[in-house]
């Protein structure tokens, strides 16, 4: 029975790769109604009562540098973070477990010593230390830790960071995995985490100094390597494998049959519109204001088959300081749209079939906004024309400069654009200096505003009590002057076989974590409806 629950359990990490799992984040199994696309799976594939992960061993399994989505959620099994973070975006503790700062820049963290590494030896703040060190440096980290400073172990259960700026948020950034001190450049290094790697490095053995040891799932998750998206989806069909992550919105998205459930949870990845400072039609307030108001997040949710939260804020909607009045305010109103324009004298002074501004005494200036887009995303594309057909409906003339990759990432490091539809993950604090404050590395359309550093840096800088309020000056600030458009946080999924993994809630920076706490069943698996 221990064999069969472990082959659920997994079945279940692998979905919940991008939602952690935790029965004390509230309600398990956080389903998002839908279908994804592909053949139908029939019931009786779904249960080999083999719990199995796909890895790819030509990829680094060392999990502070690994970025193969597939090794990364077998080392989610083989070591723990400092820190996690649900799926609300809430810090949980877990190796450490409390902490405290007087000014933002120095913290203090307790560590929890009764952790073992997989060689037998004792955990330590001086491996968190060591792995925190190695963290900064990594690609894979090194963009949420670009401000420590330093960290140090000032004894065995004690671990001090440094930072270079005031951030009252920073335990958000240290979902950090744990590794043994010196033991970075290994190919496996040792961790703490429920399962240990087996003797040949076929598959994982359930880890006897794990605190929950006796309520794991499986003793045994055995891993397995397919590559390319037909060979995983055929092994995933046939319960070769038992657990896929996917990204519904990336040209990479996977299509599985309907007879699966899909679980989707919150990512950290921002849609959004950048505008060019040095754009003539942005010099002005109420035109930025403008084309913040004409976008339809809505429409992108749908274009996204329903795997997106809409935002006009640049905060999660699923975090607690999330303020709906101000997502209220800046959402989309063609209405404004309209006002706004008709206020700057907008009209078609020249008999072109497009309005232009009035600058007064019969001077008006032709506005042809160049949008700039990805056409290498469909997604993309089709709400950068969806966008175009309400400012022409309202007589504003957009071009689009749809381009693929390598012109359309040239194009937006030159400039050549007055906006630009963006990507990019930001940091769990939400923190968006890199976008738009002076100097930020992707603040493309260099801008340099006081007001909006400012904003960003009390948003930062406040306390639970206050963080909510500072939250919403932000995006009043930085929304209200047209200088940034969000549009959504996109949303990925968690696929497993029907009827076969209970109990799980998955958040994106540990999917498999409280894997002691799944049931997985194979036997008599009903069958469901994926509106259930």
């Amino acid at each position: 029975m221990k064999y069969r629950r472990l082959t659920a359990i997994i079945l279940i990490l692998l979905m919940i790769l991008p939602l952690c799992a935790c029965d004390a984040f509230g309600p398990v199994d956080d389903y998002v109604d839908g279908k994804s696309a592909g053949k139908n799976l029939g019931q009786s594939a779904a249960a080999d009562d083999v719990f199995t992960l796909n890895c790819n061993m030509g990829y680094s399994m060392n999990p502070l540098i690994a970025t193969n989505t597939n090794n990364q959620l077998v080392c989610n099994l083989v070591y723990e973070n400092m820190l996690e973070l649900d799926n609300n975006y809430n810090v949980v503790p877990n190796i450490i477990t409390s902490w405290e700062t007087e000014d933002g820049q120095r913290w203090v963290f307790h560590v929890d010593t009764e952790r073992y590494f997989h060689d037998g030896s004792k955990m330590t703040a001086y491996d968190l230390a060591y792995s925190l060190t190695c963290a900064v440096s990594s690609d894979r980290y090194k963009g949420r830790l670009n401000y420590v400073y330093g960290s140090s172990a000032s004894d065995e259960h004690t671990l001090v960071v440094n930072l270079s700026k005031r951030n009252m948020m920073f335990p958000m950034l240290m979902c950090i995995p744990i590794i043994k001190n010196g033991s970075f450049n290994d190919s496996f290094p040792q961790g703490t985490g429920p399962y240990t790697y087996s003797k040949d490095y076929k598959s994982l053995v359930a880890f006897d100094k794990y605190p929950n040891y006796k309520n794991l799932p499986v003793d045994t998750v055995y891993l397995k390597e397919y590559s390319g998206g037909n060979d995983t989806i055929v092994a995933f069909e046939d319960s070769l494998i038992d657990v896929v992550m996917n990204d519904p919105t990336a040209t990479t998205n996977l299509g599985y049959g309907s007879s699966n459930e899909i679980r989707g949870y919150n990512t950290m990845n921002l849609h959004y519109v950048g505008l060019n400072a040095l754009s003539p039609v942005f010099n002005y307030e109420m035109m930025r204001l403008v084309v913040s108001y004409a976008f339809d997040r809505d429409y992108l949710k749908l274009q996204m088959g329903g795997y997106a939260a809409p935002t006009a804020i640049p905060i999660n909607p699923s975090c607690s300081w999330y303020s709906e009045s101000a997502n209220k305010e800046y959402s989309y109103n063609l209405d404004i749209c309209r006002n706004l324009l008709k206020n700057m004298s907008f009209k078609d002074y020249d008999q072109d079939g497009y309005l232009e501004m009035g600058l007064g005494e019969e001077e008006y200036m032709e506005v042809n906004i160049r949008f700039l887009v990805c056409s290498d995303s469909s997604i993309k594309a089709n709400m950068a024309r969806k966008f175009a057909q309400d400012m022409g409906d309202m007589g504003i003339q957009v071009t689009l400069l749809e381009y693929g990759w390598d012109e359309y990432n040239a194009a937006v490091k030159a400039g050549n654009y007055d906006m630009y539809y963006g990507e990019t993950r930001i940091n769990p604090d939400f923190d968006i200096t890199k976008l738009i404050a002076t100097g930020g590395s992707m603040n493309f359309g260099q801008w340099a505003v006081p007001e909006v550093d400012s904003a960003i840096s009390a948003y930062l800088q406040s306390d639970d009590e206050g963080r909510k309020q500072a939250c919403q000056d932000m995006c009043n600030t930085i929304c209200g002057g047209g200088y940034f458009i969000t549009l959504c946080f996109e949303k990925h999924q968690m696929i497993t076989h029907r009827g076969v993994i209970v109990g799980v809630q998955v958040c994106e920076n540990n999917p498999l974590m409280n894997v002691q706490n799944w049931t997985i069943t194979f036997d008599n698996v009903a069958d469901k409806n994926d509106d259930e």
